[in-house]
């Protein structure tokens, strides 16, 4: 089961720790930066793949060409957001890509849940960079809990999909989160 904390209330720390981060050989292991985050709430800690890290550096390079040439403090804020909300889209991305060939393919299922996983657990961060970006007046889905509550029914672990859905429920994010834990409960062991 994925171990995903609720929304801090104090300063606590994330660790996201993904697929192929430990192996004994280096050469082997896809990640090639740590992204580092921390806000007076909680800090994470989170390795990146080449294409993730690119994104980042794009996102950040932009927000910080935009501290030298605008004078638009709410397009300043929005990129300082999308630093972090880059990453978050790109794990919507991901898990849509793998999902539409889940059922037929058992690599795609790993991946799907492996980005739902990772997508969950930078859920704080993501949080706060949509909560802080005036262009995003609400939150919106999160495709990675919706994906993975999905496939935890249909794999008959209810009482997982259920904790998920109180998660996205308490963190806010957009969806009918209520009716979805009633049903669940339902027909939780």
């Amino acid at each position: 089961m994925l171990k995903t904390p609720k929304s801090p209330e104090k300063k606590l720390e994330y660790i996201v720790k993904r697929a192929w981060e430990d192996v004994e050989y280096p050469h082997l292991q896809p990640y090639v930066a740590k992204l580092k985050y921390e806000d007076r709430k909680c800090t994470l800690e989170m390795c990146l793949t080449a294409q993730e890290a690119d994104i980042y550096q794009n996102a950040r390079a932009e927000y910080e060409k935009s501290l030298q040439t605008s004078s638009d403090l709410r397009m300043i804020q929005h990129l300082k957001s999308q630093r972090f909300i880059c990453l978050h889209d790109h794990f919507t991305e991901q898990i849509r890509k793998y999902d539409s060939f889940r059922h037929d393919d058992p690599y795609a299922l790993d991946q799907t849940i492996e980005y739902c996983q990772v997508q969950i657990q930078y859920a704080p961060v993501a949080k706060r960079a949509f909560e802080n970006d005036p262009f995003h007046p609400h939150m919106p889905e999160h495709i990675g809990y919706q994906n993975l509550i999905q496939i935890l029914q249909e794999k008959g672990k209810t009482g997982e999909a259920l904790y998920l859905a109180k998660l996205a429920w308490e963190e806010g994010w957009k969806g009918d989160w209520a009716d979805l834990m009633k049903r669940l409960g339902k027909s939780a062991p």
